[in-house]
């Protein structure tokens, strides 16, 4: 009978193991906060809640594969297979994507997670994983290094049912006095989880109890003031400024002496926005996420963002993928799939990648020549295919010209423009030295090659970086010469020959 069948049993019934009644305990997974376990506190506490779906979520979309290794270097993506068709259909209920989802938010709440997998007749694989909340399981026996047994006791009263170990994989974190289970992140955030809590408590009961006056008005003290003038004045501010009244959003015009003061609750005086980021960046830091990842913008800017969603799948999130992939590879894909090599990894380089111009400059530069059919590149663009366009176009400058890649050669018009340029530049740097101190015009000669440059290039920013470099190299040749007592026209003639030496 598998997992699916015992779960479905009739309900009611009181847990019993053998004969005996369980009693199930939870105490190293539940280390309460005001009274509430993990579960609860994340169910209504959102910075807890928005750390751990961020997590989870950020995790469960990258996917994870199979592969298998041929030799030292090869590898192969395999689609087939127990181990591979089991993660594209963990059960008859659960997608991939639910399955590592749930596995990592509780890892992320408890510190542990399970899965449970069992031989499926009715399952492509022919095998089935079931991820198993924490809360529905109790370790049994074994001994100080690992348990004997699982009994999964399902919420709503249905019979308790005993796994063995073997069909259960136990991801769990580092504990300092077990080695069986870790510890739940929870429990170092519950003071600041249970000052958000009664600061919530708190507000509510300003909101509820506390007065509702947004002002209220003054008269000096032993002003004479009738009850017939007193209602008249109240009669009259409640028609003109209350409500839906002529004279709302005015100034209105007080009485001799009269003052009106502010009573509004003020959320910046109580310093709860101060607060609510505090807890915020306390509960990321305990999850080593950083903080403006998930909300904390005071010094988030486009740079220091895109740096830190790369840093998302290396130091944030890159060992909670190992421990995962370690605990498949190690204990689970042996018993589904015992083919040599074999291994299942996360598909991190998908959330890596560039944009689309960033990853075509990597892979025209890194392979030498174009890459994509012009077959591919329609596909992509979602146009019909043409004859003829199932042929790759090389360029003659990489075949024939010889270079590591097409973005290694310069045109030779640029060459052109260099050469005429220094030939221009060395006739007045000539004329110069010897006969006035100022003889190198840095500002001259590089707004001149820089005009010459953009007339070909049409990139500003890169023809006067690219300009500025090129006369920082000439300048330095120039001073090598004097110092040396050199020949000026041996330093222009060699930098003719080779435009781009020394760049």
């Amino acid at each position: 009978m598998g997992l699916s069948d015992a779960l479905r049993r009739l309900r009611g019934s009181r847990p019993t193991h053998q004969g005996q009644e369980v009693i199930v305990t939870y105490g190293h997974l539940h280390d309460e906060v005001m009274g509430m376990h993990p579960a609860e506190v994340w169910r209504t506490q959102p910075h807890l809640r928005t750390v751990v779906t961020f997590m989870a979520r950020n995790i469960a979309q990258l996917g994870l594969h199979t592969f298998q290794r041929a030799g030292e270097t090869d590898r192969q993506r395999v689609r087939d297979g127990a181990m591979a068709l089991t993660l594209q259909r963990p059960n008859a209920n659960t997608t991939s994507f639910e399955l590592v989802y749930g596995l990592v938010a509780d890892i992320a709440l408890y510190d542990v997670g399970y899965w449970h997998f069992a031989k499926d007749a009715d399952s492509p694989s022919g095998w089935s994983i079931y991820r198993l909340p924490p809360d529905w399981v109790t370790p049994q026996g074994g001994d100080a290094f690992g348990y004997a047994n699982y009994v999964v006791h399902a919420n709503g009263g249905s019979a308790p049912v005993e796994l063995p170990a073997e069909t259960v994989i136990d991801f769990h974190g580092w504990n300092p006095t077990d080695t069986r289970y870790g510890s739940s992140p929870v429990s170092a955030l519950k003071a600041i989880l249970a000052e958000q809590m009664m600061a919530v408590k708190y507000r509510q009961g300003v909101w509820t109890r506390g007065g509702k006056a947004s002002s209220v008005i003054t008269r000096p003290a032993g002003a004479a003031w009738s009850p017939e003038a007193r209602e008249s004045f109240r009669t009259d501010w409640n028609s003109k400024y209350t409500g839906d009244g002529p004279s709302v959003g005015g100034t209105p015009i007080l009485e001799d002496g009269m003052t009106i003061n502010k009573l509004d609750f003020n959320a910046h005086e109580q310093q709860f926005v101060e607060a609510a980021k505090l807890a915020l960046s306390t509960v990321a830091s305990v999850y080593h996420v950083n903080p403006t990842m998930v909300g904390v913008l005071e010094n988030a800017n486009y740079s220091n963002v895109r740096e830190f969603r790369k840093m998302l799948y290396g130091d944030t999130l890159g060992p909670v993928l190992a421990m995962i992939e370690d605990r498949v590879n190690t204990f689970l894909v042996p018993k589904l799939d015992p083919r040599d090599g074999l291994y299942v990894e996360f598909n991190i380089a998908e959330k890596l990648q560039g944009n689309f111009e960033e990853q075509a400059t990597a892979l025209q530069s890194s392979v030498g020549a174009p890459y994509m059919l012009r077959s591919e590149a329609r596909a992509l663009s979602n146009l019909p295919a043409i004859s003829g366009a199932d042929d790759l176009i090389v360029p003659l400058n990489v075949l024939v010209g010889g270079q590591a890649s097409p973005q290694d050669s310069v045109p030779k018009a640029y060459a052109e423009v260099l050469r005429k340029f220094l030939k221009r530049q060395m006739a007045v740097v000539k004329s110069r030295i010897g006969v006035a101190s100022d003889w190198w015009d840095a500002d001259r000669w590089d707004k001149e090659l820089s005009d010459d440059l953009y007339l070909l290039s049409e990139d500003r920013e890169l023809a006067s970086r690219f300009g500025r470099s090129f006369n920082a190299t000439t300048r330095g040749l120039i001073d090598d010469a004097l110092k040396a007592g050199g020949d000026l026209d041996a330093v222009f003639t060699a930098r003719l020959s080779n435009p781009l030496e020394g760049l």
